[in-house]
């Protein structure tokens, strides 16, 4: 009986593992928040998928000067429609007490803004706005980021040279992960064939 359960988990691995391997790994990206701006400029097509998120960070040192980014969520061009939303202020540097914690909580020096419908943000061209405040003056410099949707399957009626390439190969670290994964999945279930042998002696 154990062991025809101990088959029924390897087969089910298995055909699991295309799914395991080929999951979009969450990734962030980084935008350097300067004096003049953010680097890069626009995030183009091709790079970002839902579920990444992009990553502000702030290196720009100046006192008194704050950043924050606008979100156009639902593309109308107005940064302060009921869908919209922004970040909060970023500074250069927070006050910490004696333990290392931060003096005041409101105190930010990165922002993270996930990619994904859940958070408001299809799939698309992406208007947003960065704000640099120093003293009373703010400066506004508009920027854009792409994601698409995270899809993982080929149309088979496609034909084989329109498929992306991206698609077709697979990086060496994808190749890697799928290596150990099976060889795991193969020793895991042939350690327990040996257990229900074991047992039945």
């Amino acid at each position: 009986m154990r062991g025809r359960i101990l088959v029924a988990f390897g087969i089910f691995f298995i055909l699991l593992i295309p799914s395991i391997v080929t999951a979009h790994d969450q990734k962030e990206y980084n935008i350097l928040i300067t004096e003049d701006g953010l680097t890069p400029a626009s995030i183009n097509p091709g790079i970002l998928v839902e579920t990444d998120t992009l990553f502000f960070r702030n290196v720009d040192d100046r006192q008194e000067v704050q950043h924050r980014i606008l979100v156009d969520a639902d593309g109308d061009n107005i940064f302060e429609g009921i869908d919209d939303f922004s970040t909060n202020w970023i500074s250069s540097s927070c006050e910490l007490n004696e333990t290392g914690e931060k003096v005041d909580d409101s105190c930010y020096k990165h922002a993270l803004i996930l990619l994904d419908p859940s958070e408001g943000l299809l799939p698309g061209n992406i208007s947003m706005v960065h704000q640099i405040k120093e003293n009373n003056t703010t400066i506004e410099i508009n920027f854009y980021i792409n994601y698409a949707q995270d899809v993982h399957t080929a149309d088979d009626n496609a034909p084989i040279g329109d498929m992306n390439e991206e698609m077709i190969e697979k990086s060496s670290k994808e190749q890697i992960l799928e290596a150990v994964i099976f060889i795991s999945i193969l020793i895991v279930f042939f350690v327990g064939l040996e257990i229900v042998k074991s047992e039945k002696e």
